[in-house]
């Protein structure tokens, strides 16, 4: 580790350098202030958007009243400020968003590839092919920013445990702590899920290691130690984890609704299986890891394309049948949906299985059974035999979807894998006879598969899930399909290429000897950026910019919002039906009003309940309770406001109580109620509404004085006891929601399912509900301590090995 930290010090910094200017001139564009109009980006902007109001007032929000009708800010914008840690993440505020995500992934390869003893060369070449995966490019053109940042702090967080068990057990401990504390900082808690299968397989690994070196003891002591630099790495994130885990009791993702039934089914906890397959990896799609083509991804329409022929024999001028094709969002034809292949790169892949005939070490079977375990994982609902029983069995794994996903560990070891390949040629620690073997197996396998696709694709079914929409519009299919054969017999015929130049480099190395070996390490550095990057632009180039310069500026802005906008009342909802993806999967009207609808994979589980069963029925009973003063209507470009005149307005007091068994009765008892008069109560809450005798009063008033996202004000005025609903979801009441009457302490209940209702005395009074989570204010004082604590020993940590290391110098010397 000295090494690493002093003595190639100025090489590191250079290569470090060498991947700043790569992201910079791979992402030239958001140099000059353009974005990637991507649909997630502006969805996180538009949800995120009250959030930031108030950010540049100098306030932080924990309650959003723009997203769902209301509900935690948690999963849509959260910024947890006193993990101080995170103030190493320099370089986040010097490069704009998409140079950083490729720029953390490059740099935590290289941190793991530099920890596993690899030369600064190879751990740089080795960067720059994981940085440029496909799987990796596609997730930053989708915005996908906390996936690939947490993934980035996966590799170095590996390469640190492994460092503790191997080498230096102090400074591997703490650099456990540290790039823990950043992965599950980065607020991506699939990836870190599915990281620690990749470290129990390391321990077990390492555990078999010591059993046959009779060091059990010494295991079990580190192992100790390591967990305890684990527990470490996760306090900081306390905040981050606390209200995590409090919300998702709350959300379709880990919380069980109260409905006994759904149709003839129990409903359970986490998701359903049939959501959590979806975007599935095909068997048959994984064939992409080594033709980038194959299934249709990336696959470019010009003017030598078939299609394009096809256009001009039909008499189409030629810049209208290349904007024709340019107009067309997806070719891909795999399977399940994904958007893009996941190439691995054919020189890195062949260089991972040649790891099995050079590597002496058990590192390569660790790898080999994660690859193994997660490309399973990753096929989802294609391999049920082994998902169905994670997803029945195992803790957690049905709280997770998209099994594409596990994917980027498999991207992760075979960069490692392929790096330890050229660690054994240029350090000459392989046997020559096992070397030829494995050019000769390895190469044989590769090139039969990539000779079959070339000879055979031809009668393949390229067929893809897109292409009825294709047809609609006016594409010719069976044409398309001839230019999907005809991209995977070109891209089979380049991989082929690649893998025999690769072949033909490493057969020199060995057999014939370069005079200088640093030729062969440009070649492989010259191959592997050549490889990565031209197959990285056909999913990620200057075509994916827009000149903008914020998501802001991207958010559609339609005349209906501005009808609305002149409203200036201080609360009330809009229920936009208009977008193409429908009210449910739409966050842009949440950066205007607050809306009935909205965008996030983890709905509350009350507020799914009440889509499934009335909102996407169009109840208007339920519709006017929750306050919903305008709808917009209309077809694009022609969208207008109505107002909703039947709209109840924020809390008022009702007549009389329908009281109903449970759950399954109240949801029914909102299909046909008048809520102006009728609450519908369980009876579970008789006890908080005691002896209550409504007498209705004309002259009875409750009205919102001022309105916050986090605090409610109202007042009340009546001539007997009475009981009010307040047009807000319920969420944690009495718990993180707290209400007060004139100042003191008073209970809430739910009514209608999911608002909230109170019982207010006689006369006039103030009324207040604040939003206090504890696990967000005392969260927040542990995490602040513990990441202090963190940062502290790290400093000590690089100053103990120094100094031991300046020791041993010295003694050495003497």
């Amino acid at each position: 580790m000295d090494n690493f930290l002093v003595k190639n010090s100025l090489k590191h910094i250079g290569a470090i350098i060498i991947l700043f200017v790569l992201c910079v001139v791979y992402f030239y564009p958001e140099t000059q202030g353009k974005k990637i109009p991507s649909h997630d980006g502006i969805s996180a902007v538009a949800a995120s958007k009250e959030y930031r109001d108030f950010q540049e007032k100098g306030e932080t929000i924990l309650w959003s009243t723009r997203v769902f009708s209301g509900m935690p800010l948690f999963q849509i914008a959260y910024n947890v400020k006193s993990n101080v840690v995170r103030k190493v993440e320099v370089y986040r505020k010097v490069m704009g968003i998409n140079m950083s995500m490729m720029f953390a992934l490059m740099l935590g390869l290289y941190i793991c590839l530099s920890l596993f003893g690899l030369r600064y060369e190879l751990s740089l070449i080795g960067a720059i092919g994981f940085g440029l995966s496909t799987w990796f490019l596609l997730s930053i053109e989708a915005s996908h920013s906390t996936k690939l940042f947490t993934i980035s702090y996966i590799p170095p967080l590996i390469a640190s445990i492994y460092y503790a068990y191997r080498k230096q057990l102090l400074l591997g401990g703490i650099l456990t702590s540290l790039f823990l504390c950043l992965a599950i900082a980065a607020n991506h808690v699939q990836i870190v899920y599915f990281s620690m299968f990749f470290i129990f397989i390391l321990a077990v690994f390492e555990f078999i290691h010591a059993m046959k070196n009779k060091e059990i003891v010494g295991f079990a002591k580190k192992s100790a130690i390591l967990i305890a630099f684990g527990i470490l790495g996760i306090l900081p994130n306390t905040t981050l984890l606390w209200t995590t885990y409090d919300f998702g009791e709350e959300t379709i993702r880990a919380g069980k609704s109260e409905l006994t039934k759904i149709g003839d089914e129990p409903k359970s906890s986490g998701l359903d299986i049939d959501y959590s397959m979806a975007w599935s990896y095909g068997q048959a799609e994984s064939f992409n890891f080594l033709i980038p083509s194959y299934g249709g991804g990336g696959l470019t329409l010009d003017e030598n394309s078939s299609t394009f022929e096809e256009f001009r024999q039909k008499g189409m001028p030629k810049n209208q049948a290349l904007n024709r094709l340019k107009g067309v969002y997806n070719y891909y034809a795999g399977p399940d949906g994904n958007t893009g292949p996941t190439y691995l790169g054919a020189i890195l892949l062949f260089l991972f299985l040649l790891l099995f005939f050079v590597e002496k070490s058990k590192i390569k079977w660790m790898l080999l059974s994660v690859v193994m375990l997660t490309i399973m994982f990753s096929w989802g609902e294609n391999l049920l035999i082994v998902n169905e029983f994670f997803f029945n069995h195992f803790p957690l794994y049905n709280k997770f979807r998209n099994p594409s996903m596990w994917l980027s560990m498999t991207i992760i070891c075979v960069n490692i894998g392929a790096m330890f390949t050229l660690k054994n040629l240029f350090d000459n620690t392989y046997d020559k006879d096992r070397l030829k073997k494995g050019l000769y197996t390895v190469g044989g396998f590769l090139g039969v598969i990539l000779l079959y696709f070339f000879l055979m694709s031809s009668g393949m079914d390229f067929t893809g899930l897109a292409d009825g929409q294709l047809e609609q519009a006016g594409f010719p299919i069976d044409t398309i399909v001839q230019d999907r054969i005809d991209a995977v017999k070109s891209d089979a015929f380049r991989s082929l290429i690649l893998i025999a130049l690769a072949f033909g480099t490493i057969w020199w190395m060995a057999f014939k000897k370069f005079k200088n070996m640093s030729i062969p390490l440009y070649i492989f550095g010259v191959l592997i950026l050549f490889d990565m990057w031209t197959v990285g632009k056909r999913f990620m180039n200057e075509d994916d910019f827009a000149k903008h310069k914020n998501y802001d500026n991207m958010v559609p802005n339609t005349g209906a919002d501005g009808q609305v906008k002149i409203d200036t009342e201080a609360s009330y909802r809009v229920f936009n039906v208009t977008g193409q993806s429908g009210p449910f999967n739409d966050a842009v009207t949440s950066y205007h009003h607050k809306s009935v609808g909205g965008y996030t994979a983890a709905k509350l589980y009350r507020y799914q309940d009440l889509i499934e069963h009335h909102l996407s029925k169009n109840n208007m009973n339920v519709i006017n309770m929750l306050n919903t003063k305008y709808f917009i209507t209309g077809q694009k470009g022609q969208e207008m406001a109505q107002q909703n005149p039947a709209a109840l307005g924020n809390c008022w007091f009702i007549n009389e109580i329908q009281w109903v068994k449970n759950a399954d009765e109240e949801m029914a008892a909102l299909t046909d109620f008048n809520p102006l008069t009728t609450v519908v109560i369980d009876e579970r809450f008789k006890t908080q509404i005691g002896n209550l005798s409504i007498t209705p009063n004309s002259q009875n008033k409750i009205e919102l004085t001022s309105f916050h996202p986090d605090k409610m004000n109202y007042t009340s005025n009546s001539t007997g006891e009475q009981l009010a609903v307040f047009s807000e979801i319920w969420y944690k009441g009495n718990k993180d929601w707290k209400v007060t009457i004139d100042g003191k302490e008073a209970e809430m209940i739910r009514v209608n399912y999911l608002l909230r209702g109170l019982k207010i005395p006689t006369g006039t009074h103030q009324i207040e509900f604040t939003f206090h989570p504890v696990s967000h204010y005392i969260g927040n004082v542990i995490t602040l301590v513990s990441s202090i604590i963190l940062l502290i020993l790290l400093l000590f940590s690089f100053y103990w090995v120094q100094f031991k290391n300046n020791n041993a110098s010295i003694i050495k010397s003497e």
